[in-house]
């Protein structure tokens, strides 16, 4: 494992423990100021930094999530890291538990030199396995 994957598995853990804790500063801490949270369902919403940290108190929880495997990439000062997570999530009382797939963009800062996240992606998985199973059919390195 790259050390780079290695800091942003811990960052990823503690991103996810503050927002299971509605710890609002640790969330500041790991969350770029101008990062934007998109969220995988029809039609998308978006949330930016200030509306998921009043959410934290508005229903807006995480209960809790287990990672699955994940692969980061690194380009310059920035890097993706993408896999699968399981969270227990309730929004407004109502239960929205399920396997997600997680990609946030980290940027690694110029002063501190520490990761914050500037973007994530989360939706939903499918159980049906069989468009992933014509995607892989198209890999050329299989």
């Amino acid at each position: 494992m790259s050390r780079i994957q290695a800091e942003l598995e811990v960052d990823e853990t503690r991103l996810m423990r503050a927002w299971m804790n509605r710890d609002a500063d640790e969330v500041r801490a790991v969350v770029a100021r101008n990062c934007l949270m998109l969220f995988g369902t029809q039609p998308p919403a978006l949330l930016d930094r200030p509306s998921f940290l009043a959410g934290l108190d508005r229903g807006l929880q995480c209960k809790g999530f287990r990672f699955h495997e994940a692969t980061v990439r690194r380009y310059g000062a920035t890097a993706w890291y993408c896999g699968q997570v399981d969270i227990e999530l309730k929004i407004g009382g109502n239960d929205w538990s399920g396997t997600f797939l997680l990609t946030d963009l980290w940027r690694r800062g110029t002063i501190k030199r520490k990761w914050q996240l500037a973007e994530r992606s989360l939706a939903p998985t499918d159980p049906d396995t069989k468009l992933c199973d014509a995607i892989r059919a198209l890999q050329l390195w299989r």
